[in-house]
């Protein structure tokens, strides 16, 4: 491929370029999108400041299930983007508090593992330990919810042994930028999702031998990925890409995927336990948003294994545009700010040319015919590579089908883009190209586009403030 002018960053300093450009983007739509217009902020909000209160020490919730707040974070704030809700929240941003009670939120904690919602608490809590007021105290928590994101992201960018704008490019999607700005817990599922698989693919292609501290490594990272959303649980056979003899001997393999093991199914279990067994109930939920109609069950998908079968393929196919256009941000805020066609079709263009190998990742393998191949996935490991992504969005339709879905509908209901944004740079990967690759470095060609294109998505958005 046709290069041009040469723009070469030095491993050594990528993962400050990530981290930089990362908490840049993410400020800037904090700031755009204001508390709470951001999906489920104000739930998220709740489950955080739960958190914050046991922190302190203080009790949590009311009788009433309610999480108690101080009185003044209790105000409720717009979810609409427009003047009178941008003066509200900026009006008030360095007021302090003086409230004299707590009082029950407009919440209860949601049904999500609390360690997932701890960067949000602890922003919390220093904001309220300084006396803050209530929009002071929600930008801390979104603060470190990003800085948490941001960590994770430059670590998996400088532990990727090739293919680094994979994972920095999805970083710049704007749906993970508004994700990770706000108090979604979304951050820290994408984000440890992103640091285990470079680790992973680190372990596989560069390091020398898997020891006791990189097993640990992969062990928490496993358990603390998939208690915050089970559906992650297929990236655990990346594992399978290291190879065994790496680990010594066959013993010390077993031993190894056995702790693994352990450390995930521990995590998933003593978190999620509530979740597994109503899946495994036999009895079909009501769905509460269809009117309390009848949904699917394990048990009714087991009975009729056709019929999930069937709504789960052709969910996948009908629905597979949206998911893409969601994914890349194509629909921000409450889903009622649409991004410019043109700007998700570059987007997605962009990314494509961004993951393609750059000079410096080729290498000659040895052979009688000797071919130079970019540094890339070896093609068993694409295969199983793209086999996980694959078993990923069939749990997440799995999961909804279960939870969300009325018995009488042909699709599965309630799946977003967005949960699928932790196996893109997977998924990238796997299907980059070997043989091609750009004569020069690159990387401040695609960082300068996605700032671009980013810039465009913000001015569009404030252009149409009401």
């Amino acid at each position: 491929m046709p290069g041009g002018k040469q723009h070469k960053i030095r491993i050594g300093k990528w993962e400050t370029v990530a981290f930089v450009c990362i908490l840049f983007w993410g400020i800037i739509y904090s700031l755009v999108f204001i508390p709470f217009s951001a999906p489920d902020e104000s739930a998220h909000f709740a489950t955080a400041y739960q958190l914050s209160n046991q922190i302190l020490g203080q009790e949590a919730v009311n009788e009433e299930g309610l999480v108690l707040v101080r009185e003044e974070d209790a105000v409720l704030l717009s979810y609409t983007l427009d003047d009178e809700s941008y003066e509200q929240v900026f009006g008030r941003f360095f007021e302090r508090d003086h409230s004299e009670e707590r009082i029950g939120y407009g919440h209860r904690p949601m049904d999500v593992s609390r360690h997932a919602y701890l960067p949000q608490a602890l922003g919390i809590t220093a904001g309220r330990l300084f006396g803050l007021g209530q929009i002071a105290v929600i930008y801390l928590g979104r603060l470190f919810n990003l800085l948490f994101f941001a960590v994770c992201a430059a670590l998996a960018v400088r532990l990727a042994p090739f293919g680094r704008m994979a994972f920095l490019g999805v970083c710049l999607f704007p749906m993970t930028l508004e994700l990770v700005s706000s108090l979604s817990y979304d951050a820290m599922a994408i984000g440890l999702a992103m640091l285990f698989t470079a680790y992973v693919l680190h372990l596989a292609y560069e390091a020398e031998a898997v020891k006791k501290r990189e097993i640990m490594i992969l062990g928490l990272l496993l358990g603390f990925l998939a208690p915050c959303k089970m559906i992650y649980i297929p990236l655990a056979g990346l594992c399978f890409l290291i190879p065994r003899k790496k680990f010594g001997s066959g013993k010390s393999y077993g031993l190894a995927a056995a702790a693994v093991a352990f450390c995930m199914a521990a995590g998933v279990v003593w978190i999620n336990l509530d979740k597994i067994l109503v899946y495994f109930g036999g009895t079909e939920e009501a769905v509460e948003w269809a009117g309390g109609v009848q949904g699917y069950s394990i048990s009714y998908v087991l009975a009729h294994p056709l019929d999930g079968l069937f709504v789960i393929v052709n969910t996948m196919v009908r629905r597979f545009p949206f998911y893409i256009h969601s994914m890349t941000g194509g629909l921000l805020g409450w889903m009622q700010y649409e991004t410019d066609e043109v700007l998700i079709v570059f987007f997605l263009f962009w990314t494509f040319l961004a993951v393609q190998p750059e000079k410096g990742e080729e290498e000659k393998r040895p052979g009688e015919h000797a071919q130079i191949f970019s540094r890339s996935m070896l093609f068993a490991h694409r295969a199983v590579s793209l086999l996980l992504c694959l078993f990923t969005v069939t749990a997440a339709l799995l999961v909804m089908l279960l939870s969300w879905t009325p018995l009488d509908s042909a699709v599965v209901e309630g799946v977003q883009g967005r949960y699928f944004l932790p196996v893109v740079p997977l998924a990238l990967l796997a299907i980059r190209s070997r043989r091609i690759w750009w004569e020069e470095s690159m990387c401040g060609i695609w960082i300068g586009g996605y700032s671009a294109a980013n810039l465009l998505v913000i001015l569009n958005i404030l252009g149409e403030l009401q």
